[in-house]
């Protein structure tokens, strides 16, 4: 399979990248580290056009929302079988702003709020057409940045993937997983 990924080169991006690729996925990076911009919309959206996935992970303002339209209307125009992956956070979630050393209440609420818009846009998507399949993911605190006490990301990735790989003949819309301090006994 042929897979997009936007902010491939950190964090959760980097992640999906490796884990994928070591599974035999053809990976598409998109970074900036990379010089790619996905808030040059178009161009970022040709270079996701002929994958079968995309991993709609890097935010840059609302450039992650504008990117989501216009690949699904580039795909949904294919009539193929191609997925989204859309990366919100659970802080979308909340009414109030959670805070994040190093980052000013403002910030915070217009990161939520740019979010938000992305969650929103895919439950418009989702019921439009039969293809491309899209779906919310929803990290929690996930260790990608110094100051994070959350989930391992390798960890993380590897539940999301095996979420989708275990569950493969149904469509999971919306998926949170978040960090917890101890196993839950089964």
């Amino acid at each position: 399979m042929k897979i997009a990924i936007t902010g491939h080169k950190h964090g959760i991006g980097k992640a999906f990248a490796e884990q994928l690729s070591a599974r035999g996925h053809n990976i598409v990076g998109i970074s900036r580290s990379d010089g790619e911009n996905i808030r040059r919309v178009p161009h970022t959206a040709l270079l996701i056009e002929p994958c079968d996935l995309f991993i709609n992970n890097a935010q840059s303002q609302f450039a992650q929302t504008e990117l989501l339209y216009e690949v699904w209307e580039r795909w949904n125009k294919q009539d193929q079988k191609k997925w989204i992956w859309n990366i919100g956070t659970q802080m979308s979630q909340s009414v109030t702003n959670d805070t994040v050393p190093g980052y000013t209440d403002v910030a915070m609420s217009l990161y939520r709020t740019q979010k938000k818009a992305l969650e929103e846009a895919t439950q418009q998507l989702q019921y439009k057409g039969k293809w491309p399949k899209i779906s919310m993911i929803r990290p929690g605190d996930v260790n990608t940045q110094s100051y994070s006490n959350g989930s391992d990301v390798n960890e993380w990735v590897q539940s999301v993937i095996g979420m989708f790989t275990q569950h493969n003949n149904m469509h999971i819309q919306e998926l949170s997983i978040g960090h917890v301090d101890k196993r839950i006994p089964v």
